[in-house]
């Protein structure tokens, strides 16, 4: 089986070493199964740019949402705008966990273009939801997705 990979436009060159350095610190501790349960500790390796990405609900929101969704018949919760609320910080780190493949590298491959590498263990493997999560939440814009491709 051949790496798959996420490719992204290098939106800001500044950007890039951050998410750089969070990728080995998922990729280490993926490698040595060593999430453990509680993921608040990740926190310190987002800036406030990072974390602005994802959804900080109160337990009030998250009420209404689950009211919302178990209203909404069961074929329209997936494409109902209403109820996409993206990312909770911690559920993105809980998807590196849970994912069933290993992470292998993040890396520059032009002056705009980076490619996040990864090797699935299984299919499904989890998917490609959190690396898109983490590209993203540091500014730069997926361009290529080996689970968009036919």
């Amino acid at each position: 089986m051949r790496p798959l990979a996420v490719e992204f436009e290098i939106t800001d060159p500044t950007r890039f070493e951050p998410l750089r350095l969070v990728f080995e610190a998922l990729r280490n501790t993926k490698a040595h199964e060593q999430f453990g349960e509680d993921h608040s500790d990740w926190i310190k390796w987002f800036d406030y740019d990072a974390r602005s990405y994802f959804c900080w609900h109160s337990a009030e929101e998250n009420a209404l949402h689950w009211q919302q969704w178990n209203a909404t018949p069961v074929p329209q919760r997936w494409t109902d705008p209403r109820l996409n609320r993206g990312w909770h910080f911690e559920s993105m780190i809980e998807a590196f966990s849970n994912g069933e493949y290993d992470l292998l590298s993040c890396e520059r491959i032009t002056e705009t273009t980076g490619r996040l590498t990864f090797q699935e263990h299984s299919f499904p493997f989890g998917g490609t939801g959190c690396m898109r999560a983490l590209i993203e939440c540091f500014g730069h814009r997926v361009t290529r997705d080996w689970e968009d491709e036919d």
